[in-house]
């Protein structure tokens, strides 16, 4: 044999057994990737239910998550709305506030300008104070001036009554003497009455038992005369009750007192008094004459 021949022998055996083992190695191969083709196939369908299950978990946790974020959306929407809502209060209250700041700049414009005239006022109510207590010091000595003239006219005027009463006896006694004269009787056979003559003497008051009783004489005002006087009785501040027929007219206070007539003030008063009324002294009133 050549060594060709060997070495083509060599090479032929070299090429079976490679080949053998080749076969022997694909086949051995052939089968774990079989079984390995198997478990990926079983991690697959594992791995597809798995994923199959973590995409419903997530599909309802998106749904929830969305549920979610609607609901915060409307949330959202409602806070702004609020928002919108408050910024309108506090843009309206800062209208009313500075709305307020110019009332309250312009009461204090006013509270001042009354302040001063406040103070004008107090000043002139000082003073008008002032003349207000000169005018009633003059006031009150002007009313008792005003008293003491009164009282002063009173009695002038009760004085004038009496005198003009006076005045109207001793016209009557001078027209009496005159008749009397012309008549032919002698002179001083006669005394007028209310005169005393030279060697006359003053009787002495009776103590009166029965009422004093007499008759209005002249009326002036408040101011009355009365037909009594000391001769009856009559004494200052002695009181007449003044009647007309069963009527009651008023009270006589007597205040001046002449021999025949007496002149008073009304003191209490049911009626006016005219000339012709009775009056009775009011401390025996009633009594049996």
């Amino acid at each position: 044999m050549s060594t060709l021949t060997k070495i083509l022998v060599v090479l032929l055996v070299v090429f079976c057994i490679a080949f053998t083992m080749s076969s022997i190695s694909f086949v051995a191969q052939t089968n774990e990737w079989k079984a390995l083709a198997e478990a990926y196939q079983q991690e697959a369908h594992a791995a597809d239910t798995a994923v199959r299950n973590v995409l419903a978990s997530s599909a309802a946790q998106m749904a929830m998550d969305r549920d979610a974020i609607n609901a915060h959306i409307q949330r959202i929407q409602r806070l702004e709305g609020q928002l919108l809502d408050a910024q309108q209060e506090v843009a309206d209250q800062k209208a009313g506030l500075a709305q307020a700041r110019a009332q309250v700049a312009g009461l204090e414009g006013t509270v001042r300008t009354l302040a001063g005239e406040l103070k004008v006022g107090q000043a002139g109510w000082a003073q008008q104070r002032q003349q207000r207590g000169q005018l009633e010091q003059r006031n009150i000595e002007l009313e008792k001036r005003n008293l003491d003239l009164n009282e002063r006219v009173n009695e002038q005027t009760a004085q004038l009554m009496v005198f003009n009463q006076q005045q109207r006896q001793l016209e009557q006694q001078i027209h009496m003497l005159r008749s009397q004269r012309q008549a032919g009787a002698p002179a001083g056979t006669l005394t007028p009455p209310g005169v005393a003559g030279a060697d006359a003497v003053t009787a002495v008051s009776p103590v009166a038992v029965s009422p004093i009783r007499g008759r209005i004489t002249d009326v002036s005002g408040s101011l009355a005369t009365i037909s009594v006087g000391a001769a009856d009785g009559v004494v200052e501040e002695m009181v007449f009750v003044i009647y007309r027929g069963l009527d009651y007219i008023g009270d006589l206070k007597i205040n001046v007192v002449e021999p025949n007539q007496s002149a008073g003030r009304l003191t209490r008063s049911a009626g006016a008094p005219r000339v012709g009324d009775e009056v009775a002294d009011e401390a025996r009133f009633g009594m049996a004459e």
